[in-house]
């Protein structure tokens, strides 16, 4: 499936309802080294602005059990 054009809302949308996960669950299994959970109003937040950073996209497709390829387009 090529997501190329796609922002951070689709694709949230996309792989939480593949894994039948709310936001309330990944963000249980987000919590930060300390154990401090992010608000969900923050996390909505940032997928709305489309502010999602790599770091944290990647961690998601850990968790939910999606790896991330990269190919080159055939010209």
């Amino acid at each position: 499936m090529d997501i190329t054009n796609w922002n951070n809302d689709e694709i949230m949308r996309l792989v939480m309802a593949k894994g039948h996960v709310t936001q309330k669950m990944l963000l249980e299994n987000l919590k930060k080294p300390d154990g401090e959970v992010i608000p969900q109003s923050t996390f909505s937040c940032k997928i709305r602005r489309n502010a999602l950073k790599l770091e944290e996209f990647q961690k998601i497709c850990q968790i939910l059990g999606y790896s991330i390829k990269l190919e080159r387009l055939e010209k």
